[in-house]
């Protein structure tokens, strides 16, 4: 039974944000407007027709989405937001039009785009990265944002748009006030801090043209001023409005006759019996009395003389020859609604049936199947063991050149080759000891493709002798695992390891561990059987490097945070007065990088090891190792977004405050 069925006891109750399809609501469902809300239409129309709205552009024929978009971006003041409720963007999908805009806007206001795509909202930024909107520093940057609204999310979507902040609204042909409004109020503070402007197709100018020049006498056409106002571009949506509920009026009848139908059908059952329960017999027959055909006959349509009438009469006409006596409450109703604003406009008999029959034939094309395209499959490299990689683990013998050891071991921005972060990423600029060895780069045999997607994560890696950091791929760390375990299972008493294997983990919550620097979780354990002591911390020098290198978030203490600014040559806030200093004369960057090496001398960043501005790099690193976008809330999206030092906490656990005290001691030695 339907919702709207008078037979429910209790009330269904429902929320509209117009009314102005209250005619072709079903019989039994009322619209109740609250008293104090009865105003509404009035305080939206009078919003409208501000005069800072009075923005009307109409386009070339034939205009497509590229064009448009550029006009929108030269006119003045600036648009922000487009409300596409026209549907004049049809020639590219949200994605591309959102790309295309951010291409056309200023780079020095506009860092982002946002969009909508299967019904989630996404953000493309200068990098061409998408991510969720709500994953985005976006988010919480909307002025630095443009948005485009296709024009099914032109209602049912809330920005909380900036202040002075102005839409676009696009006008297609048949656009209704319901549509219209509904768009337009996407701009909540409309006419008090948003505004907007109307940019209409070539057909619609023309429409709008002819019902502002037949709306005059004819005396004063010659007088009639061209410019088309906010009164005629509302005297167009109400035409519209008017004609689209006067064309659904006879739908609604048709379909308050198939509703009839089926209640008969059910009422002829005598359900007081008790020996009537839902047998296939009956369920065959209620059926049978509600089907409807699924193809009209030619004959039927157009084999009977071609009669003009109105859709009271037509309705009339139908429901004696449909035989549901048995609603007579519904027909009434009906009956009184198409006698009432049915009007005396005719139209022949035949059309109702030709529009049903479009509308089936417009489902049945949209009725495809759709093929997911997935991207073309890869073939993974065979992981090798080099003799190399053995001879790690020999602690006795000579020290290996790992320089010359060009086949097996390569410096640690050799990772990036085959990649968009390679010609970023200063590779003269890492340190002289952080190394990869060649089965660590080697993912998938490729052809040409970009291995951004396949960039290998930082996982484990070897300390070779306490000097050097090496970062081994899965399978040989395996097989190093298993190597330093039996060498630490057959070690001399008082003997210590000066090579070994580490789990390195991105920090990407405030309060987990890296495990990197946990001496019972290294292999072999970084603990000396005699006195308990750390053997080999990293320093926090080198840690930052790799912090940079595996995608870390968040600092665990504000040594961390310095050495990490250190390193990259940016002097964030909050500065000193030295700092401010500098910073007004110039010499720190607006995002915080101090370009030459006489001011970093000057100001204490002598660490810092990249020639040229790393934050783009970095940041374009941190979203491929995260799979998202740098959280702004983040140590580290805060001083590579806004350039600001956020608080870190300073507590440490206890073998935290060993491996720090341990720190200590052989940066003294």
């Amino acid at each position: 039974m339907d919702l709207s069925s008078s037979l429910r006891e209790k009330i269904i109750t429902g929320f509209s944000g117009t009314n102005d399809t209250q005619l072709l609501l079903p019989i039994h469902i009322r619209q109740c407007d609250l008293p104090e809300l009865q105003k509404t239409d009035a305080i939206v129309l009078n919003n409208l027709l501000r005069p800072e709205n009075d923005h009307y552009q109409y386009l070339p024929i034939s205009t497509n989405s590229d064009e448009i978009l550029k006009q929108i971006v030269i006119s003045k003041p600036m648009t922000q937001v487009i409300l596409d409720v026209g549907a004049l963007f049809v020639d590219g999908t949200n994605r591309q039009i959102a790309i295309k805009w951010l291409d056309l806007s200023d780079k020095i206001q506009i860092d982002y785009a946002v969009y909508f795509e299967s019904d989630s909202i996404y953000v493309c930024d200068r990098q061409y990265q998408h991510h969720t909107f709500l994953t985005s520093p976006a988010s919480e940057r909307l002025d630095r944002c443009v948005f485009y609204l296709d024009e099914i999310h032109t209602r049912g979507t809330d920005f909380k748009f900036p202040n002075e902040f102005r839409a676009a609204v696009t006008l297609g042909n048949g656009l209704t006030k319901d549509r219209l409004v509904q768009a337009c109020m996407r701009m909540r503070k409309l006419g008090k801090h948003h505004w907007l402007s109307f940019w209409s197709s070539n057909e619609v100018h023309q429409q709008i043209r002819t019902m502002k020049k037949n709306s005059v006498s004819p005396n004063d056409k010659e007088n009639i001023n061209d410019r088309i106002t906010l009164t005629d571009i509302l005297r167009w949506v109400y035409e519209n409005t008017q004609q689209t509920t006067w064309d659904g009026l006879h739908l609604w009848a048709t379909q308050s006759l198939s509703f009839q139908r089926k209640i008969t059908a059910f009422r002829n059952i005598d359900w007081k019996e008790k020996e009537t329960f839902y047998t296939n017999t009956i369920m065959e027959n209620i059926s049978r009395e509600c089907l409807e055909a699924e193809v009209l006959e030619l004959k039927s349509m157009y084999g009977v003389p071609k009669t003009f009438q109105t859709i009271f009469d037509i309705y009339s006409a139908r429901y004696k020859h449909s035989n549901v006596s048995s609603s007579v409450e519904i027909h009434e109703a009906v009956s009184k609604r198409l006698y009432d604003y049915g009007g005396s406009k005719k139209l022949l008999t035949q059309l109702l049936d030709e529009e049903q029959q479009r509308e089936l034939e417009r489902e049945q094309e949209l009725e495809e199947e759709r093929q997911q395209k997935r991207p073309p499959s890869v073939r993974p490299y065979e992981p090798q063991l080099h003799n190399e990689i053995k001879a790690l683990c020999d602690m006795h013998g000579p020290m290996l050149n790992l320089s010359k050891l060009t086949s097996v071991f390569c410096p640690i921005a050799d990772a990036f080759l085959g990649t968009t972060f390679y010609r970023e990423c200063q590779p003269h600029c890492w340190q002289q000891n952080l190394w990869i060895t060649d089965e660590f780069k080697r993912v998938i045999q490729t052809h040409g493709e970009s291995l951004d997607p396949f960039l290998r994560p930082a996982r484990w890696l070897l300390i070779y002798r306490n000097e050097h950091i090496i970062f081994v791929s899965p399978f040989e760390a395996n097989w190093l695992m298993g190597r330093l375990h039996d060498l630490y299972r057959k070690q001399s008493p008082g003997e210590l390891f000066t090579t070994t294997l580490r789990l390195l983990l991105p920090r990407i919550r405030p309060d987990q561990s890296i495990i990197v620097n946990t001496p019972t979780l290294t292999v072999s354990p970084s603990i000396a059987p005699d006195c308990g002591a750390v053997l080999f911390p990293i320093l926090t020098e080198w840690l930052v490097s790799l912090f940079i290198f595996n995608g870390t978030l968040y600092f665990e203490t504000t040594d961390e945070q310095t050495a990490y600014c250190h390193c990259l040559g940016v002097c964030p806030k909050p500065r000193t007065e030295i700092e401010e200093d500098a910073f007004e004369k110039g010499w720190i960057t607006i995002n915080g990088f101090v370009e030459k090496s006489d001011h970093r001398n000057i100001l204490q960043l002598r660490q810092c090891r990249f020639h040229a501005n790393p934050l783009a790099f970095i940041r374009k690193l941190m979203e491929n190792r995260n799979n998202t976008h740098v959280p702004l809330i983040s140590h580290v999206g805060s001083i590579l977004i806004n350039a600001v030092k956020r608080m870190v906490s300073v507590k440490r656990k206890a073998y935290e405050q060993t491996s720090f005290s341990a720190e200590k001691k052989l940066r003294k030695s």
